[in-house]
């Protein structure tokens, strides 16, 4: 599999764009991302009832907007209506749920950055919407040029194993460890497929797991990612010497500082 065209030793991506000062998966917080020049921007995408494509986390509008409902029964006019900036900040006022097509032609202008395309509508709860919502996105990446610099995210092992075989290896996959994470009726081994997996601790206190686990996903030619939530110089310190290859960060300007403090980014 062709790997992602890394620029530094160790690479950040910002999570849902500059997500602690930011509100979160909006152009003001991905334009704000591009400006610290991190490695990657991770996102999250959704189609809404008329079958566009929106940037948005949650299933439900709730949380980030000043409205209510799942985004798979609104319209795309229905969300653009609302207000995703306010709940951050007065400052933030008026911001919208962007388009897909909105991100991406901001990374377009961006070739340096690679991309963490997140989708959230999963089979287990909208069944062929759901796979409808990935060849939407995917067949918009591809327009876009976008494909080559990109990881796709769920976490639906159905609809990882999906992608994996109508597509192969052209699109990278990213997935998650322990594979139970990842929901019920999966068919396959996650490393035999995955391009780079997110490892998640299962036991209680510990944020990074065990070297062995990262050396695990490397002998299957897996790049092991993670995340951590509030970045410390404990936890990355930590997972640098266990042998990650990425960390996803609501901090990036922090990340990227710390990083190269320790010589490992530009």
């Amino acid at each position: 599999m062709t790997r992602l065209p890394y620029r530094n030793t160790v690479a950040v991506a910002g999570h849902r764009g500059n997500a602690k000062f930011f509100p979160e998966n909006t152009m003001a917080g991905f334009r704000s991302a591009v400006s610290l020049k991190p490695d990657m921007i991770e996102m999250d995408v959704h189609m809404t009832k008329d079958r566009r494509l929106v940037v948005m986390h949650d299933h439900n509008v709730k949380r980030t907007t000043n409205g209510e409902g799942l985004i798979r029964d609104m319209t795309f006019d229905e969300i653009r209506a609302l207000d995703a900036g306010s709940w951050k900040g007065e400052e933030f006022a008026g911001e919208k749920v962007p388009s897909l097509e909105e991100f991406f032609a901001l990374m377009a202008e961006h070739p340096d950055i690679m991309l963490n395309v997140e989708l959230k509508d999963y089979p287990a709860m909208s069944g062929a919407f759901a796979y409808e919502s990935a060849e939407r996105t995917i067949a918009m990446m591809d327009e876009y040029g976008l494909t080559d610099r990109s990881v796709v995210n769920s976490w639906s092992g159905v609809l990882n194993e999906w992608i994996a075989e109508k597509y192969g290896e052209r699109v990278r996959i990213h997935a998650y460890h322990p594979q139970e994470l990842m929901g019920a009726d999966q068919k396959r081994f996650v490393y035999d497929y995955a391009y780079c997996v997110c490892l998640f601790s299962t036991w209680k206190g510990l944020s990074v797991v065990p070297k062995q686990m990262f050396d695990f996903a490397l002998s299957y030619g897996v790049e092991p990612w993670v995340f951590y939530s509030p970045d410390t110089p404990e936890v990355y310190d930590a997972a640098i010497e266990n042998g990650a290859k990425l960390f996803t960060s609501n901090d990036p300007a922090w990340a990227l500082e710390y990083l190269r403090s320790k010589g490992l980014h530009d």
